[in-house]
């Protein structure tokens, strides 16, 4: 099974996410089972600059959500990262 992992930026007090795909790149990370990958979890944190050529939104928060909806093989795995008042110097290392 191939997985397609999409991550959300959700702005403080916005009520939908920021849809950061494009047409060439719809979704942020690609994987099949042969691969690993890490999947945050809902209360993770998050940060993931923007990139020209990937994602127009640097997405920098707390993990909200998890969506996977699974379709002919294929696993898309929606995840939303809402924007915090967290001091960072307390969650990097």
């Amino acid at each position: 099974m191939k997985y397609g992992i999409d991550y959300r930026f959700l702005p403080k007090g916005a009520e939908r996410p920021v849809d950061n795909t494009t047409m060439t790149r719809p979704v942020d990370v690609e994987v099949d089972e042969t691969q690993f990958t890490l999947v945050p979890n809902v209360g993770d944190y998050v940060d993931f600059p923007g990139e020209a050529d990937i994602r127009h939104v640097p997405i920098l928060g707390r993990v909200k959500s998890r969506c996977f909806r699974y379709v002919l093989g294929y696993c898309y795995v929606t995840i939303v990262v809402e924007e915090t008042d967290v001091d960072w110097a307390q969650v990097r290392p």
